[in-house]
């Protein structure tokens, strides 16, 4: 094969890998199982052009957080492979890190190329901008139209029935941060105040599927981009910071009545757990924490989740005020550190904190981008309420974010 015909097929190649990636995104909102369905004909793409220039690959800018990810995925589908139970009423636990193994890999293979080849020009900021858009677009409308037409009480966009509405809002954080990282770098001088009427909607739509951790974390973290573009600049601006409290002030007043409901039945829920009851959403994540980190104690190595949940069972009959932990084990223990410890011991922790730190280095070191570590800091801040690497709804929406976000900054350095 003529060198000439050789990189044809790789710049086809390039080309095909970031059309499935971007397709995939797109998808991500409405049907999530069809994202997957089409992000995980990358792996062979990625595969393919690995092995074609085997010889050429080399440790580069994100090396290390593709080996995170990759042994993260290796290590969910070789415990999948060693404890999976057919008839176990956690079945889809063992399921839920069978998805999310794959596409940590599919992640991992992807990123890795993308970044290795980033020389060979691949889309452009114009496909970008319109992705962003129509991501925008599809979230409006979704959750315009389960909020105002269908009066759902939480909008939950295609995950009803699954994540549901808690599902739905940590995706729309995540695709919150691909827009704004487009938006940033754009040429027009209205560029601010998109990003401010996109913080604002977005924040509206945070508060309609009422979901406590997306609407603390997200314009915390939000202000923080403020205060370190406020730090870059050496001056305040006034006017984006006037409607950013505008922007802020106003979504809580339009949506007070969900937000006090939901103040109340958090001081509700904390007040039953006080009082020996934690058969209530907060109370049950107390209890499921406790319980979990003391299932966690001996696990060396790996436990199934079967051996986990017959601890926490153990546990309960013990002390009954616990008992909320037994509600949703089955599932997961909606904390990343207590989930990963109570299965896959010290060195799935490892690796998790392998993973942030990899991406934190490579946001900050490397791509000098603040926004990428935005996004990082709120798949930290949800995983103290929830799991990000469980399942697949969740998992592919953050992982196509992180994609395409490594595929711009890696082209507009």
């Amino acid at each position: 094969m003529t060198t000439v015909k050789r990189e044809k097929i790789r710049f086809v190649l390039m080309q095909l890998l970031f059309g499935l990636c971007a397709i995939a995104f797109f998808f991500v909102i409405v049907s999530p199982g069809l994202s997957i369905k089409v992000f995980s004909l990358t792996s062979g793409v990625a595969l393919t052009l690995i092995i074609m220039d085997i010889k050429k690959f080399k440790m580069h800018d994100a090396f290390w957080l593709c080996l995170a990810l990759f042994f993260i995925g290796v290590c969910d589908l070789v415990w999948y492979k060693m404890f999976k139970i057919d008839n176990s009423p956690a079945i889809n636990s063992y399921r839920a890190y069978l998805e999310v193994g794959k596409i940590c890999i599919y992640g991992a293979l992807s990123i890795f190329v993308f970044v290795n080849k980033s020389q060979l020009k691949v889309g452009n900021n114009k496909i970008h901008v319109l992705l962003a858009i129509a991501l925008q677009l599809m979230i409006l409308i979704y959750s315009g139209y389960q909020h105002l037409f269908l009066d759902n009480q939480r909008v939950t966009l295609s995950l009803a029935g699954g994540a549901d509405a808690t599902g739905a809002a940590y995706t729309i954080v995540f695709i919150s941060f691909y827009i704004i990282l487009v938006t940033q770098h754009s040429s027009s001088k209205w560029k601010e105040f998109f990003i401010l009427g996109h913080f604002f909607v977005t924040f509206l739509i945070l508060i309609a599927t009422e979901t406590r951790a997306a609407i603390l974390a997200y314009p915390v973290i939000f202000f923080g981009l403020l205060v370190v573009k406020l730090y870059k600049e050496k001056h305040i601006p006034w006017k984006g910071v006037a409607v950013f409290l505008l922007a802020l002030g106003s979504g809580a007043f339009m949506m007070k009545d969900s937000l006090i409901q939901r103040y109340h039945d958090l001081n509700n829920d904390i007040v039953a757990y006080d009082n020996a009851n934690s058969v209530t959403s907060v109370g049950s994540r107390f209890a499921m924490w406790k319980t979990g980190l003391t299932a966690a104690k001996e696990n060396y190595l790996w436990q199934s989740t079967d051996k986990r949940n017959e601890i926490i069972t153990a546990i309960v009959q013990k002390d009954e005020s616990l008992k909320g932990a037994v509600l949703l084990m089955n599932g997961h223990l909606h904390n990343e550190i207590v989930e990963t410890l109570s299965l896959k011991g010290p060195s799935g922790l490892l690796l998790y904190i392998f993973f942030v730190i990899s991406l934190a280095w490579y946001a900050l070191r490397k791509l000098n981008s603040i926004i990428l570590l935005a996004f990082l800091v709120s798949l930290i801040m949800f995983g103290f309420s929830g799991v990000m690497f469980y399942s697949k709804t969740t998992p592919i929406a953050w992982m196509l974010t992180l994609v395409m976000s490594i595929v711009f900054l890696e082209q507009n350095k």
